[in-house]
């Protein structure tokens, strides 16, 4: 074989190669594109929070403190939850917070000898939360933002 044929060759082999690389870089900016309309959406996803109104007798809380709520939060005074309430009227699994579909808050009481408060009435099962309620664990009491 010639030599000015495999020089025509390899010119061909290269000028597909810079092709195919740029195919794929048009292609992931496409994507990207596209998709940044889907990154949007989550900046419509409602942040929770639990502010701590009255620590009670739990030394690693202070009043005014705020314990983000992203997925979901278990409080009780057993060392496995997310919040560990040191707290002789809280159960060793009190209640859980989570977070449904990106912007609903829930409380839900996890079956505890002496219940949950919320906004003052003993809370049965599951319930939405809003900005602003009150919800009293044992001595501890919280209020939810977001």
């Amino acid at each position: 074989m010639d030599l000015s044929k495999l020089s025509i060759v390899f010119k061909i082999v290269i000028i597909g190669i810079v092709y195919i690389i740029i195919f794929w870089a048009l292609r992931i900016m496409y994507k990207d594109v596209k998709n940044g309309s889907k990154r949007g959406r989550n900046v419509n996803r409602k942040s929770f929070g639990l502010e701590v109104v009255n620590p009670g007798e739990n030394a690693n809380l202070r009043k005014g403190a705020v314990i983000p709520v992203r997925r979901e939060i278990t409080i009780g005074r057993k060392g496995d939850n997310q919040l560990m309430l040191e707290d002789p009227y809280t159960s060793g699994h009190h209640a859980r917070i989570y977070i449904k579909n990106g912007k609903e808050c829930i409380l839900e009481d996890m079956g505890s000898t002496n219940g949950t408060l919320l906004n003052g009435k003993k809370l049965r099962g599951k319930h939405y939360l809003a900005s602003g309620d009150e919800i009293k664990i044992g001595n501890t009491s919280f209020k939810v933002i977001g």
